[in-house]
């Protein structure tokens, strides 16, 4: 609170006795407003006492301390009729003015009742005891709220990481400890970050009594990193790791989860009397490898996209399983392969070959080279699963192409023997008995009949006897040269 506040709350309360002494002085001239006390007691300005409502009139309510004479309360202090107290109610009121010569005492039920808050503000700093208040603004420096009178919070005693967001508090009812209080100067410093902090080392006590490892407890996101996010157990934080959010891999925690949602989690680990606890999300989630377990089998092809390039090859996620493989490097082509990158990209979608899955290690090795043999093995088979369907054999298609080869090799064949046979000798014409003689004893050689295809097999005899006979037939004319000569 600022002195300027307090000059202004000071010549409030200034005006307000003024308006209270005018109706004292007017009520001094009615002497059947007072009344002389039964049982007189000392008091002295300033001091907050207990009194009986013994009357009231159109200027005031007249009330019974204790002294020798009744106490005088100005009307003007109540806002309407409804607040008047009852004739017979004890109330507090502080003695404002003593009129010795007169006789008569000055009351105020308001003043009693700012005085009284501020006994209580002063005895809640020795007893710690936590006060409401409402914020009414965002001052400099801090909060101003009311808690009867007008306190102050300072920026670094709210509570929150972020001065800027000090507006979202202004309306709001916030519980708050005293930390100093100075009626001199009108000045209630207060701390709701004090009171959180206590708050939540009680919680914090409470949390880590009733936790242990393995069970599932239930708490919210306070802040996210890159590396996992913090959640808020009660009073207690603890880490979750990004590589316990799931089975499979999760580039950043905000992918899964924001500031604020209220998240499921299994206690991995206390340690350092519960001042460090690795909490985990995957655990309570079904393991996908379970299930690959039974649907994978080492020899199937299956679809993947590649997740993540390393040095020795590069890992890649099965689309239906959700679960990881390993391709080694020399998996990857049939080729040399100095870079892994330079075969594949992250994102990138290929279809691979699984050669060995352990559910219990979780680690499955895939190959590309393997995906494509077996791809090419299925192409060929499909093509001949075709060709049996369709029925068709090898004769039928070139039959007619190779019988046509056949018959013009062996017409080659015969022209070759024809063109080895020896020309026949020319000499001068016989006389007709010579002649007759020799048509008569020439052997005449018939020609069998073969068919095209032993046509081959049936040349070489067919011309061995053809030369036979030649020689024969020449010699009646040989013996006719002879006889000329």
């Amino acid at each position: 609170m600022t002195s300027l506040e307090s000059n202004e709350q000071d010549r409030d309360l200034a005006a307000e006795e003024q308006a209270a002494h005018d109706e004292f002085e007017q009520a001094l001239a009615s002497p059947d407003t007072w009344v002389a006390g039964a049982a007189p007691r000392d008091v002295a300005e300033r001091d907050i006492v207990e009194g009986i409502v013994t009357a009231i009139h159109d200027s005031g309510v007249l009330v019974d301390i204790g002294t020798k004479y009744e106490g005088f309360i100005p009307l003007s202090e109540f806002a309407d009729p409804s607040e008047y107290p009852e004739v017979g109610e004890k109330i507090e009121v502080a003695v404002v003015k003593i009129d010795e010569e007169h006789d008569r005492l000055r009351l105020s039920k308001r003043r009693a009742d700012f005085e009284r808050i501020w006994h209580k503000l002063a005895e809640y700093v020795k007893t710690g005891e936590p006060v409401s208040a409402v914020v009414t603004e965002r001052v400099k420096g801090g909060l101003r709220v009311d808690v009867g009178v007008s306190g102050f919070v300072p920026a670094s005693q709210v509570g929150t990481r972020d001065p800027r967001s000090l507006d979202r508090f202004v309306g709001r009812e916030l519980r708050m400890k005293v930390m100093e209080v100075d009626r001199e100067s009108n000045k209630v410093i207060l701390s709701h970050r004090v009171l959180a902090e206590e708050e939540r080392e009680r919680r914090k006590t409470e949390t880590l009594a009733r936790l242990e490892v393995g069970m599932i407890a239930e708490g919210k996101v306070r802040s996210i990193t890159n590396y996992g996010a913090f959640v808020d157990l009660g009073g207690v934080d603890g880490l979750l790791h990004v590589s316990e959010m799931s089975w499979t891999r999760i580039k950043h925690p905000s992918e899964v989860m924001k500031v604020g949602d209220t998240v499921r989690v299994a206690v991995l680990e206390l340690a350092e009397g519960g001042e460090r606890i690795s909490l985990g999300m995957r655990q309570i989630l079904p393991d996908p490898w379970k299930a690959a377990a039974a649907k994978l089998k080492v020899g199937s092809v299956v679809k993947a996209t590649i997740v993540r390039v390393v040095r020795t090859g590069a890992f890649a996620q099965l689309k239906e399983a959700g679960i990881e493989g390993f391709i080694p490097v020399r998996e990857m082509s049939q080729k040399r392969v100095n870079d892994p990158a330079d075969v594949v990209k992250n994102g990138q979608d290929v279809d691979l070959k699984i050669l060995e899955v352990s559910p219990g290690s979780r680690r499955m090795t895939l190959s590309m080279t393997e995906a494509e043999s077996e791809k090419e093995r299925l192409e060929v088979r499909s093509y001949m699963d075709g060709q049996d369907k369709a029925k068709t054999t090898l004769g039928d298609k070139f039959g007619g192409v190779l019988a046509a080869a056949l018959s013009g090799a062996m017409e080659a064949e015969e022209e070759a023997e024809v063109a080895a046979e020896p020309e026949p000798v020319v000499s001068p014409e016989p006389e007709p008995a010579v002649a007759e003689a020799a048509a008569v004893e020439k052997p005449v050689v018939e020609q069998p009949v073969v068919e095209p295809a032993a046509a081959a097999s049936v040349a070489e005899p067919v011309a061995a006897e053809a030369d036979e006979a030649a020689p024969e037939a020449d010699k009646p004319a040989e013996a006719a040269e002879e006889g000329n000569a």
